[in-house]
């Protein structure tokens, strides 16, 4: 029987794949025991899993049965050390991994699921934002960004940007391949998180041939320079835009506004036993800044108050190239809004949930920080399409309640059973009878 679509099997086909593309980096005459394929996948099981331990509790196993569940899910052939797999990790570079990202944004459109992500005329929203994931006062290597405070001292940091499909009435956010913040071959500057987004959306702007994207930004990304690489590249943006940073299009707004040229638009809502009240205000073509040639852009508000007590419950403004009208500007704030997914559905699950972001697994000389991220927003990708697609894995979670009592289960269950099959382990825990009983892991 062939697996269904984006199975667990499927999905971990594309990291297979993308591992065997990599040049083993150590010398012929190294004692090479362990496959690469060992390496990379001892590391993901351990971030899929959410335990540490993980590889522990197999190779304890194994030594009992001959067998362990390392092979059978992951399809490790033998179970690396922990300092093996760090020692080897670190002469390899994250980039050759970003092919998992490629393939499964590519399965997801091919089968419709990213159909419920499309927005204001087939856009598909993603966002930009850095996130620092490492700090040390001392331990750095080659990668690592520096900052220098007040008292003298200097600290290290790891940071990325670490873009996200996101959509206004979805809860879940598809990850997509990071883009390192670090110091650049040629270049005396230190990388920031304005490069490392050009150059992502450079590399990735191939991979959505066919498919309109809006990229979402805070102010930071709100300058000319930004928006006409998204322009250049056949995108289109909707950033953030305050009045601090962007006087001249303040200035120019506020005339306007003399004149009646600025639109405005009330709306109500119900929410729970309340009502609130948005009003909008829009202006298309106003320049974004005072050097020329400016670009013109058009530009949003909303104010989001209750109507009870007029309690201000919301205010953004946004700089976009999407038309702004009586009809569109509702959907626009919208789409600008649902920025805030990175930070609740990204950043802070990958820092809460079981996923440590900001833990430091193993910082290397050269590349170990960057390709165990990358593992872990592989293992963070993987679980997200499993929820979405793979009606056992929807049923367990549901049923389970919680994230972390669903892989504490999933812990137990593989410390003392071997299971054939991730499928053989889902339909134990969704049934309680698997078809063929696993064996007992006693000693």
């Amino acid at each position: 029987m062939n697996p269904q679509p984006l199975s667990f099997i499927v999905l971990l086909g594309f990291l297979q794949s993308a591992i065997a593309q990599v040049k083993d980096p150590r010398q012929a005459s190294n004692a090479t025991q362990y496959s690469l394929k060992d390496v990379f996948l001892g590391a993901f099981s351990v971030f899929f899993m959410q335990c540490e331990s993980f590889l522990e509790h197999q190779r304890q196993m194994h030594s009992r049965h001959g067998r362990d569940n390392a092979q059978s899910l992951f399809g490790l052939g033998q179970i690396p050390t922990h300092p093996q797999i760090r020692n080897i990790l670190d002469q390899t570079a994250a980039k050759s991994l970003f092919s998992v990202f490629r393939c499964v944004y590519q399965a997801l459109q091919r089968s419709g699921y990213l159909k419920p992500y499309q927005c204001l005329g087939g856009n598909l929203l993603v966002t930009l934002d850095g996130s620092q994931y490492f700090s040390s006062p001392k331990l750095h290597c080659q990668q690592c960004s520096s900052r220098s405070h007040k008292d003298g001292h200097i600290s290290y940091f790891h940071s990325a940007i670490l873009p996200v499909i996101v959509a206004p009435n979805q809860t879940e956010v598809i990850s997509l391949a990071p883009e390192f913040i670090t110091p650049q071959d040629g270049s005396k500057k230190q990388d920031c998180e304005m490069a490392a987004a050009k150059r992502w959306m450079t590399t990735h702007a191939p991979d959505f041939a066919g498919q309109s994207v809006t990229f979402l930004g805070d102010d930071l990304y709100s300058h000319q320079p930004m928006a006409e690489h998204c322009l250049n590249l056949g995108m289109n943006f909707i950033f953030t835009c305050l009045p601090d940073s962007h006087k001249t299009l303040y200035e120019r707004l506020n005339d306007l506004e003399k004149i009646g040229e600025v639109k405005a638009l009330e709306t109500q809502k119900s929410n729970k036993r309340t009502q609130e009240i948005y009003q909008y205000r829009y202006v298309n073509e106003i320049p974004l800044r005072a050097a020329q040639p400016a670009l013109s852009v058009n530009w949003c508000e909303l104010r989001l108050t209750r109507q009870s007590d007029g309690k201000l419950l919301y205010y953004n403004a946004f700089a976009t190239r999407h038309e702004l009208s009586d009809e569109t500007v509702a959907d626009v704030v919208s789409a600008g809004r649902s920025r805030w997914k990175t930070e609740n559905e990204n950043h802070n699950v990958l820092k809460t949930k079981g996923y440590h972001l900001e833990h430091s697994f193993g910082h290397g000389q050269h590349h170990l920080s960057q390709v165990l991220l990358t593992l872990n927003l592989i293992a963070f990708l993987f679980h997200t399409v499993l929820q979405g697609v793979d009606k056992p894995y929807q049923q367990i979670r549901q049923q389970r309640g919680t994230r972390k009592g669903f892989f504490q289960d999933i812990l137990s269950l593989t410390k003392y059973l071997l299971f054939d099959s991730w499928q053989h382990l889902l339909d134990f825990m969704l049934l309680d009878s698997p078809k063929t009983p696993p064996a007992t892991d006693s000693s």
